[in-house]
């Protein structure tokens, strides 16, 4: 036994036992000393009190809300640095919990809500604003935009349902609830717990806040039929809500009858002439109160449906005063661009007010504007274009403004696309009731607007929407871009800017006409207007985004020389713009958008872009075909005859690698096909070329493979005879056209111009002109004519240094030339003439 048990054991002998007493055992003095520091141990876990069980369920829940909180905290101080933080750290505790909300049935009602009012902040949050932000806030309001635009496409079936019954809650939630009410039922209590009526009161004023802070109407509607009326107005509603189910809507009704969302009363429509004429004059001096808005729209659509049935002048005028409320009502609800509903209402309008004009007959004259201000109160022929003008070009502005913020990837994007289908329509139509009033000025401007929505626009995209047309599935009528050949309605519209357009806007169109004939395949008539139109010199005194759409220009020239198997034109065209050292999305206006010389440089849309990497690709494979042939015909020749400067650091740069492993990207696959190039070997070249991936992206790329495929062969002829041209002393034309698979004719044509421009000294045989004869004389010896570049060099170097030391030390050197004595000599002679008097002066004078 332990000594710590014996003393334990002794003492309490001592204690309890009395003085002359029996002696206590030693195991029984033991065992009690167990039981005792074991009932200490129990009462000092009673003392600190009972230990609780949580499950994990509840540990992830309570984190998450943990976090909700803080974030709902930032939202309120516009905190978006430490906001973009907490949303990271709340989607990785999402994704912990994975497990718990599969058992669950889903993600909480609580986590979907705090993304809605996450992405309500971000939508409402006006430009204004962010400019009072820091830089490093706004930075992260531009992050925290796209990252919740992407997550919440993620979660849309699920906010969609939160969205549609924001009231009711998720099913484990529910279940939650119900095993709660039954417990307390059980206890003999029917009252829920104070923790969980505190929750689900904060979870309502939650989903009340993001009724109120939603931008469709039908969703604030559910705010106010959510509130609860007393007691003594329920019978009431309900016998009114009755009525309205059991009345038959008759067709010859004189008003009609709608719930206003805001104020919880039916609004009366009178038709009569006077009523009507109040109601608009009413409507134009409120216009602006965004209170009334909604009403006032809700009135002008009645007003439209039953005025064109009787009275279309009268349709007319509500239809200018509805498409003004409706762009008010569009920038109040998206300070940055107008949602597409909203577009597509004004668009529809618009087309409607112009078609009763002009299929109708409505007279202009005649119209009213029922404002208090205007002193004529009457519209004019000129006033009601130039009215349709302006929603013209605001619909293009905010159409552009989409373009810029939506993602591409989006089918939002897609639908956008098929909007400017219909804008270019209405453009046209527009055109067409300008050209009847011989408005020469808004002729330039509509025949630019409608060549700016369709220049880019190329043959595959045409044929495809022609076979969507002749399937009946195409929504918009392609009469705009005829009958397939677009080249012409192009050249149309240029004739118009031509006659009554101003500089700046001709030389924009000549560069979109430019682009669109070398997109269809005509190179030949689209350099010949770029050549004898446009100047570089004239470019570089315009506006920035100007000289954008003269690069744009050259890009897509570049690309139909390529497309025809010109590879000399390809490289002039492209290599202007790879040679600097900006960057080329700077140079093309697909980057970023930046303020440039107090102009904004605005970005061209995803659908109008060149792919950079295809760029890149044609100018690379144009330098190697040409700088290769160039490099082998003298390698040890100055640099001034450098054709293309990139390819050859490109090649510089792969050369001082150690290892080159196996090629991959592109510029990997072009230097190996240089490679093989340089030794004659085409068709490991071409295996080599067929190999990038980018060929795709050019159009009809079979066809221009093949052209492509015929300039290698030819580059590699070339090549092969400048590297083994000291090789051989004759060598037979069908072996060269046999190797490298070329007709007799374009064999011949090359040796022909290689002997011609001296690149290479040899003869043809004059019998059958079936052998090449080289002649190899000392000259052509490249070791001796190396070896008298540098002698010649190395003489020059020391007529120099001796020049240079006479003239310090003034005196001759070794070996001056005899010419430069005789001067030397002269110029003494003419200074000692001059210095000497003459022999008779004295006597003279004597």
């Amino acid at each position: 036994m332990s000594k710590f048990f014996q003393e334990e054991s002794n003492s309490e002998g001592e204690e309890e036992a009395p003085r002359g007493g029996p002696e206590v055992d030693a195991g029984q003095a033991s065992q009690a000393t167990r039981t005792r520091i074991i009932q200490g141990l129990i009462d000092s876990d009673d003392d600190e009190g009972q230990r609780v069980i949580v499950t994990e369920k509840e540990k992830r829940y309570t984190r998450l809300r943990e976090i909700i909180k803080e974030i709902k905290i930032k939202i309120k101080n516009q905190d978006f640095v430490t906001l973009l933080d907490k949303f990271e750290e709340l989607n990785k505790e999402v994704e912990k919990s994975a497990k718990v909300f599969e058992k669950e049935g889903g993600l909480p009602r609580f986590y979907i809500r705090i993304m809605c009012q996450i992405e309500v902040l971000i939508l409402q949050f006006t430009a204004e604003q962010k400019k009072k932000l820091g830089v490093n806030n706004s930075k992260a309001y531009n992050t925290l935009k796209q990252r919740i635009k992407k997550h919440n496409l993620t979660i849309k079936e699920k906010i969609d349902e939160f969205i549609n019954n924001p009231i009711t809650t998720d099913q484990s939630e529910d279940e939650r609830k119900k095993k709660v009410k039954a417990d307390k039922k059980q206890a003999g209590s029917d009252s829920e717990p104070e923790a969980q009526q505190k929750e689900e009161s904060s979870e309502s004023e939650d989903d009340d806040k993001y009724l109120l802070q939603s931008n469709d109407p039908m969703v604030r509607r559910r705010y106010w039929l959510k509130k609860k009326l007393p007691d003594k107005k329920d019978a009431k509603i309900e016998e009114i809500q009755q009525e309205k189910t059991n009345k038959k809507v008759t067709v010859d009704i004189d008003y009609d009858v709608k719930f206003d969302i805001a104020q919880n009363k039916e609004i009366h429509i009178d038709y009569d002439a006077e009523a009507v004429k109040k109601k608009l004059e009413q409507i134009v001096s409120s216009r602006g109160v965004q209170k009334n808005q909604v009403e006032n729209l809700y009135i002008c659509e009645k007003y439209i449906q039953y005025f064109i049935k009787e009275n279309l002048q009268r349709a007319v005028e509500i239809l200018l005063i509805t498409i003004s409320l409706q762009i008010d009502q569009a920038k109040s609800e998206a300070p940055f661009y107008f949602n597409r509903q909203s577009w597509l209402q004004i668009y529809q309008n618009t087309f409607l007010l112009y078609s009763l004009h002009q299929d109708k007959g409505v007279k202009v004259e005649k119209l009213h504007t029922y404002s208090k201000y205007d002193q004529e109160n009457s519209f004019s022929e000129f006033r009601f274009i130039s009215t349709l003008l302006v929603n013209f070009q605001t619909l293009e502005v905010e159409l552009n403004k989409a373009f810029q913020n939506v993602d591409y990837y989006t089918q939002e994007y897609a639908e956008r696309l098929s909007d400017l289908y219909q804008l270019t329509h209405l453009s046209q139509k527009l055109l067409e009731l300008l050209k009847i009033k011989n408005d020469t000025a808004n002729i330039a401007l509509m025949s630019f607007k409608q060549l700016e929505a369709i220049y880019y626009i190329g043959p595959a995209v045409i044929q495809k929407l022609l076979e969507l047309q002749t399937n009946k599935q195409a929504a918009t009528p392609l009469q705009i871009f005829g009958n397939g050949d677009i080249s012409s309605k192009i050249q149309s519209l240029v004739e118009n800017i031509l006659k009554y357009g101003d500089k700046e806007t001709i030389v924009k169109a000549t560069l979109y006409w430019v682009y669109n004939l070398a997109l269809n395949g005509k190179y030949e008539q689209a350099h010949e207007i770029f050549i004898s139109n446009i100047s570089y010199d004239q470019i570089s005194q315009m506006k920035t985004l100007i000289q954008l759409y003269y690069n744009r220009a050259l890009v897509q020239l570049g690309f139909g020389a390529f497309r025809q198997g010109l590879i000399f034109e390809t490289h002039l065209h492209l290599a202007d713009l790879l040679s600097r050292d900006k960057v080329l999305k700077d140079l093309l206006s697909q980057n970023y958008m930046k303020q440039v010389e107090g102009e904004y440089r605005y970005t061209v849309p995803y659908h109008m872009s060149i792919n950079v990497e295809t760029i890149e690709f044609v100018y690379l494979l144009a330098a190697m075909l040409l700088e290769v042939p160039n490099i082998n015909q003298d390698p040890f020749e100055d640099s001034h005859k450098i054709i293309s400067r990139k390819f050859r650091q490109l090649c510089q740069y792969y050369d001082s690698q150690t290892f080159n492993p196996q090629p991959e990207n592109m510029r990997d696959l072009i230097y190996a096909a240089s490679k093989e190039l340089a030794k004659g070997n085409w068709t490991k070249c071409w295996d080599l070329l067929k190999q990038i991936q980018l060929w795709t992206r050019i159009p009809s790329y079979e066809q221009v493979q093949q052209q492509i495929k015929e300039r290698v062969q030819e580059q590699a002829l070339k090549c092969y005879l400048y590297t083994f041209k000291n090789g051989f002393s004759n060598i037979s034309i069908d072996y060269l056209r046999q190797r490298f698979e070329l007709s007799e004719q374009v064999t011949k044509t090359i040796i022909f111009k290689m002997i011609y421009y001296g690149e290479i000294k040899a003869i043809i045989d004059n019998q059958d002109q079936s052998f090449l004869i080289f002649v190899n004389d000392d000259i052509s010896n490249q070791t001796k004519r190396l070896a008298s570049v540098l002698i010649e060099k190395l003489n020059q170097q020391c007529k120099n240094n001796e020049k240079l030391m006479d003239s310090k030390i003034g005196s001759f050197g070794i070996a001056v030339d005899k010419e430069s004595v005789d001067q030397i000599n002269k110029q003494k002679k003419k200074n000692v003439t001059k210095n000497k008097k003459p022999p008779n002066a004295t006597t003279k004078r004597k």
